[in-house]
């Protein structure tokens, strides 16, 4: 088997980074990462290449999002290429300040660009399989749920809400609007506290939202 890691890297309003290789016939995208060299540990081989990639030292690594299998008949497969199957780690890398992410430095000769996209966005510059693999990894990071386990792109254990549901995180432009950032002035009254929910299913979303009418009645 190959053994290959990767990370899921987001700018500060949740957009995932991919890197754009110049060594690949088709026009794909990838996540950054690469193949794990002989005695060589996964985490150890996703700094390397973030490194080497994106000009960025002692990336953090915190968790492993998801590991995939892919077997060797697999379809996005290129015809002859002689491929045993693969075991690929993803990690999460973390969310870059504007500073880190102006200050990455790709290598030329090896990857020609890379861009933040909505996950939406971002499926559409991957291969079908990686595409799902980096959507159940992002959604793992999101939902803070355990590692997602994935064979040829599909989950093979319980298939969590945030991928049950389709769940995409939608750039907002007024997120980077000019806020005060500093301390909060005292006896100012706050005017405003919201917060992103996650339910497991639809028909809990149904009663949640049925009980805060009910409260909101009363």
């Amino acid at each position: 088997m190959w053994l290959g890691a990767a990370a899921i890297i987001t700018d500060q309003v949740g957009r995932v980074l991919l890197v754009h290789p110049t060594y690949h016939e088709d026009d794909r995208w990838l996540l950054p990462g690469g193949v794990v060299e002989p005695g060589e540990h996964p985490v150890d081989t996703c700094r390397r290449e973030i490194t080497e990639e994106l000009g960025l030292s002692n990336p953090p690594l915190t968790s492993v999002l998801a590991v995939h299998s892919l077997s060797s008949h697999h379809a996005d497969l290129r015809p002859g290429m002689s491929c045993p199957g693969e075991i690929r780690y993803v990690f999460d890398g973390g969310t870059l300040t504007t500073d880190q992410a102006e200050a990455i430095c790709l290598p030329r000769e090896e990857l020609s660009e890379f861009a933040f996209l909505e996950t939406r966005d971002a499926v559409q510059r991957l291969r079908s399989m990686d595409g799902q693999i980096m959507l159940a990894a992002y959604r793992a990071r999101l939902g803070n749920t355990a590692t997602a386990h994935l064979a040829d792109g599909q989950h093979i254990l319980d298939v969590p809400a945030l991928d049950h549901h389709d769940v995409h995180v939608r750039y907002r432009p007024m997120w980077d609007s000019p806020l005060n950032r500093g301390p909060m002035p005292e006896r100012l009254p706050v005017q405003q506290a919201w917060a992103w929910c996650f339910v497991p299913d639809v028909m809990q979303a149904e009663c949640v939202s049925r009980r805060r009418v009910f409260q909101a009645g009363h």
